[in-house]
């Protein structure tokens, strides 16, 4: 399986994105890529999704519009989520530079602000290193989430979803249907685990 070579990767980001969206996208790269190797997950891919995450970001909500509105995706169910449009059209946007790339690697990118039921372990961590990178300004439960996904990708995931979760009620914010999914799916993922190593 080949991926777009980083170097080639780097200067395009370079040039479209912000240079605290770039800072951020090597945070979450390098973040990506320790997770790959602590859980034996595909280094290459990690750092593929984690530099091609936020390809979107510099687009305007009109822009992410007529992307995501081209690629089929349900307008109607995430008008009220403009913020979270660009996850929606960056594989679109990747796949346009860079040809075609892995159906698992698009998902983690498509997926790494709200998650979604069943979430493959790329995806929960690509989701999860976009959350915890090392640039992050310090905010609560930063530092547990970072020591948990080292330790137990699920786990991490979960708090990192629960975290979300709790976040966006405090501050009376809309919480995405994938959000709330993802977050049931995992529990029962977790407690299904506990069951198994019980018997």
């Amino acid at each position: 399986m080949t991926y777009p070579d980083r170097i080639e990767v780097l200067r395009w980001l370079y040039g479209r994105l912000k240079p605290h969206r770039f800072l951020h996208t090597l945070g979450v790269e390098q973040l990506a890529v320790q997770l790959a190797s602590r859980h034996h997950l595909s280094v290459e891919m990690a750092s593929s999704a984690a530099l091609l995450h936020d390809c979107a970001k510099n687009m305007s909500v009109e822009e992410l519009l007529k992307v995501c509105d081209k690629a089929g995706v349900d307008l109607k169910r995430n008008q009220d989520y403009p913020q979270l449009l660009h996850a929606f059209a960056a594989p679109i946007v990747a796949q346009k530079q860079f040809g075609p790339l892995p159906e698992e690697l698009l998902n983690a990118i498509r997926f790494h602000t709200t998650g979604h039921a069943h979430m493959t372990p790329m995806e929960k961590l690509i989701f999860s290193a976009d959350y915890a990178e090392p640039g992050r300004e310090p905010f609560p439960g930063l530092m547990e989430a970072r020591d948990l996904i080292l330790q137990d990708l699920n786990r991490g995931t979960l708090l990192i979803l629960e975290n979300t979760v709790q976040y966006l009620q405090n501050k009376n914010q809309n919480i995405h249907f994938y959000t709330l999914e993802a977050l049931q799916s995992l529990r029962q993922e977790i407690q299904s685990e506990g069951r198994d190593n019980v018997q």
